[in-house]
């Protein structure tokens, strides 16, 4: 997908994705029924589990962006909501701030 670069953040707070090279997407989750639903995938690998601040599991899958932008849409059912962009780097460790 044009327009969106490298670990620019799509999604919101408790579901969003980046893309930290070229064909992987990382989906981070703080939800437990998205990430039950991503862990079920056999294309997904749980690549971050967190336990610092609340509920948080990162899924890496071997995708391109426009890919995760439609998962995020039907994973929240509303699309307005994946294509709205944080404008946020990706923090040291490859992990968004997602801490306004």
């Amino acid at each position: 997908m044009t327009g969106i670069s490298l670990n620019q953040i799509i999604g919101d707070h408790d579901l969003c994705a980046w893309q930290p090279v070229r064909g992987i997407v990382w989906v981070q989750t703080r939800h437990p029924k998205h990430a039950q639903r991503m862990a079920r995938r056999s294309d997904s690998k749980l690549v971050v589990v967190g336990v610092t601040g609340g509920y948080l599991k990162t899924f890496e899958f071997a995708r391109p962006m426009s890919w995760a932008v439609r998962l995020l849409a039907r994973y929240t059912g509303n699309e307005a909501v994946t294509n709205a962009r944080l404008n946020r780097a990706a923090g040291s460790l490859g992990h968004p701030d997602l801490k306004g």
